[in-house]
């Protein structure tokens, strides 16, 4: 860690975490509180937009993507962190990355599991959605709109949010607290509780793999990889449904084999002493504290109304 990283100033904290909380809002008013009051209000008056899906899909597609863009892309210039330095070219190592992938594939696949059976014995059904918003339906994994916004979209836009801009930008002060404060909010940005916890996770992953790479290239390719199979686990037919748990199974066996095998490399972050002060000083911010009750707002009124 760099000396720089220690003598930050809490003054100069409060009101760079101020700024970062306000264009928190913004990400989650554009992203998650309009959409679903934009999507609440069709269903009300029956609209038609609902019938068209390229339309809609389309409508939502602008709405995420700018929603998301605008206001990180603000935060980087308000940092002045240079898109090279998130993007930067790497040393490309298919197994490497494969091998992450399927790690974290398996871990996040057992919390989600996990995660539904608490929430359906608290008496809330768990609902798996994307991290766009859109229930997994048969209805929307058909569209071929929604589909690249799951695979390819939603991987490449959250990656430049959550990993490039927000992880570089947090982690001025120290990385750890970056790493852990970044996935924080990736996670409470889910809609559906069921994900949170998977995805708390999938944010440290996904960071440290940014961090030891220092570009999010690699995260967008195993974010898409991760997706890309969830939709298949999605779509397998109904005939060959009873299989799927071997194919659960086969991919439990290969993540341990690579774990014990070694060929499966934890990345680790050096902690600092400075972490629970910076914790204290970011999470009392008011911008960051609305920020957060606005995503779970969210999650709790598509929990109600759904």
């Amino acid at each position: 860690m760099s000396r720089k990283e220690h003598r930050v100033s809490k003054k100069y904290a409060k009101r760079n975490f101020n700024t970062v909380g306000l264009l928190l809002i913004m990400y989650a008013l554009f992203v998650l509180i309009i959409p679903f009051f934009l999507h609440y209000y069709m269903v009300a008056t029956n609209s038609s937009i609902l019938d068209d899906k390229i339309f809609y899909y389309g409508l939502y597609f602008i709405i995420i993507i700018f929603g998301t863009l605008i206001p990180f892309f603000i935060m980087r210039k308000a940092f002045k962190v240079p898109l090279k330095k998130i993007n930067r070219n790497f040393n490309f190592s298919f197994t490497e990355l494969f091998v992450q992938t399927i790690v974290f594939f398996t871990i996040c696949i057992a919390l989600t599991y996990v995660s539904n059976i608490l929430f359906a014995y608290l008496g809330m059904e768990g609902k798996l959605i994307s991290s766009i918003g859109f229930s997994y339906d048969e209805a929307n994994l058909e569209n071929a709109l929604y589909v690249l916004m799951l695979i390819v979209a939603t991987p490449i836009v959250e990656e430049y949010a959550f990993r490039g801009v927000l992880l570089k930008v947090l982690s001025k002060y120290g990385k750890n607290f970056g790493l852990y404060a970044s996935a924080v909010i990736f996670a409470l940005a889910h809609l559906s509780f069921v994900e949170m916890i998977p995805a708390f996770i999938m944010g440290i992953e996904l960071g440290k793999t940014s961090l030891r790479y220092r570009s999010i290239r690699p995260t967008i390719f195993i974010h898409m990889l991760f997706n890309g199979l969830i939709y298949a686990l999605c779509v397998i037919p109904a005939s060959i449904t009873k299989y799927m748990a071997y194919g659960l199974v086969a991919i439990v066996v290969i993540a341990v084999y690579l774990i014990l095998s070694g060929r499966y490399e934890r990345i680790r972050i050096q902690k600092l002493r400075s972490n629970r002060v910076t914790n204290i000083v970011f999470y009392s911010r008011p911008t960051i504290v609305i920020a957060m009750m606005l995503m779970i707002i969210d999650s709790v009124l598509f929990l109600v109304i759904n």
